[in-house]
């Protein structure tokens, strides 16, 4: 056996790193020496091997040969003396992943070829490709030169991919981005970079591409998207997209446009591209101001922020409980301000502000009429605080209030993500005496999953069923049957939201509901409006 093929030199190499396989070939006798874990992770025949190429060109992903092919042969032809590629060979388990092969021949003293040597690095190991998706990560897409390439670079997302999860795990999600990478190549031309950005977006860089070729092919990333879907849960994505050099040169300024043009579209243009523009940055400039100015105000006792209390009534009409509802001076829209203080982390803060508030003037309506019920809302993030529990009940005694007479919604319940650890916490606060209740509940898997394993006093049926009630609509009478006959069964009482009209409140006065809520009785109000209220029966 030629000592070049096994020598302690090699063995040192070979046994330096398990994500790194090395191997040396004598060109003469065509016989090559790989290390044991190239020899172990790939499944091949023994660490001595004769005519391995035709072995390893079938290990190597049929997409992958022809480039492979191209290069090995230029450096056996003299072509060049350096091989390099990247491509993907299968594993013993059965799994491709990607290498980075590097080889260098040599050649004797006449000038012919003699060994070639060369060692192969699991990308994946080093960050370079997603091992999920096979596309090469954010960290080879920020190398990207954009200064003097002209063409379009596109972040598509899921949209509401949280939803997506709890309809099929995190193997199931898994499933679904890994099958829309394979989408992604087939549709994308192949002059295309793909990138896998983070958690459930993509890049793309089309070099020398235009806003219409872009479009067409976001339209047809869409089609892909859907097509992954079920009826369980549909699947839509989101783009945004910015052009190169004119949007921007250096790797922040494009990924920082990108996320501008992407959250712009989430925001307001659901299912379309989003091309960076003088209005995307207008927005962005205007939500961070607004961003900064809550964080300020929150950290001002929240100044600027107050309560307001819708009634709800029972069958009878009568006001029985309310609903206490925030509000801030300096924003009407009450949507996009609950998902910035979400979004910066605030709702914590403020969520123990409203806490004492409501509990403060329950306290007081309490004092004359102990049968009223006082409910607020709470996030799940506000459940994920450490010692959030705590602190309802230590101010619930503090203030020596009925916790029989509040009710806690938790809302946003399709982003749950540890149902055991909410349950337990629902349970502690239940058995201290709160009443709880679910928002916003339909009949998806993830309000089902939520019923399951969470123990709720009462729900409130999503007002998106409700506010277009008809008798011709027959698909949202079936959902809320479905719905009443289940909360029947579990013993959980039923709210309708949303009852805006005679109409609408016809067509539930049908069913066994507990309360009603809506603009046709009352809109929120100040608390010292609401207390002449109390009890009095609505039109």
């Amino acid at each position: 056996m030629p000592t070049i093929l096994d020598n302690a030199l090699f063995t040192a190499f070979s046994e330096a790193s398990e994500q790194v396989y090395i191997y040396v070939c004598d060109v003469k006798q065509d016989l090559s020496h790989w290390s044991k874990n190239a020899v172990t992770f790939f499944g091949l025949p023994g660490e001595y091997m004769e005519n391995v190429a035709e072995l390893w060109m079938a290990k190597i992903h049929p997409d992958d040969r022809g480039r492979y092919l191209k290069d090995i042969q230029d450096v056996f032809t003299g072509v060049k003396t350096h091989h390099s590629c990247e491509y993907r060979a299968r594993s013993q388990a059965g799994d491709y992943v990607w290498l980075e092969c590097r080889g260098t021949m040599m050649k004797n003293e006449q000038g012919e070829p003699w060994l070639f040597a060369g060692m192969m690095t699991r990308l994946d190991a080093r960050n370079k490709i997603d091992p999920l998706t096979g596309l090469p990560t954010m960290r080879e897409f920020a190398a990207l030169d954009f200064a003097c390439t002209h063409g379009v670079v596109m972040v598509v997302g899921f949209d509401g991919f949280r939803e997506v999860i709890n309809n099929y795990g995190y193997r199931g999600g898994d499933e679904i981005l890994a099958d829309f990478a394979v989408q992604l190549r087939r549709i994308c031309p192949q002059t295309a970079a793909l990138y896998r950005f983070e958690g459930d977006e993509f890049a793309i860089f089309i070099p020398g591409g235009t806003c219409r070729q872009a479009q067409q092919l976001f339209q047809s990333l869409v089609q892909a998207a859907r097509a992954l879907g079920s009826r369980q849960v549909s699947l839509e994505i989101t783009g945004g997209a910015v052009c190169t050099p004119q949007d921007g040169t250096t790797q922040e300024a494009v990924i920082s446009k990108l996320e501008h043009s992407l959250a712009h579209g989430k925001a307001h243009r659901r299912s379309q591209l989003v091309f960076f523009s003088l209005e995307v940055s207008r927005e962005y400039r205007r939500l961070s101001g607004l961003k900064q100015t809550l964080v300020r105000a929150v950290s001002h006792d929240c100044e600027g922020f107050s309560l307001v209390y819708q009634p709800l009534v029972d069958h009878d009409h009568r006001v029985v409980c309310c609903e206490a509802l925030l509000r801030w001076k300096a924003d009407p829209d009450v949507g996009e301000m609950i998902r910035l203080l979400e979004n910066t982390g605030e709702i914590l803060p403020i969520g123990r502000w409203i806490v004492r508030e409501v509990f403060a003037q329950a306290r007081f309506w309490q004092q004359k009429s102990p049968d009223f019920i006082t409910e607020f809302n709470v996030s799940y993030l506000q459940f994920k605080d450490p010692g959030f529990s705590d602190f309802l009940i230590a101010e619930a005694k503090r203030l020596k209030i009925n916790p029989r007479q509040i009710a806690i919604e938790l809302t946003e319940s399709c982003q749950v993500e540890d149902f055991e650890g909410l349950a337990r916490e629902f349970a502690r606060l239940r058995t201290f005496g709160f009443n709880l209740s679910l928002d916003d509940f339909g009949i998806a898997y993830s309000t089902l999953l939520l019923i399951r394993n969470l123990p709720a006093d009462s729900v409130k049926i999503d007002q998106s069923f409700i506010r277009d009630l008809s008798e011709q609509n027959q698909v949202d009478l079936a959902i809320i049957e479905s719905v009443v006959s289940l909360c029947r069964k579990l013993n959980i009482r039923l709210v309708a939201e949303g009852v805006e009209n005679a109409r609408i409140l016809k067509l539930l006065e049908a069913y066994p509901i507990t309360l009603y809520q809506g603009f046709h009785f009352a809109k929120p109000m100040p608390a010292r409006q609401l207390e002449p209220l109390i009890g009095s029966i609505l039109p």
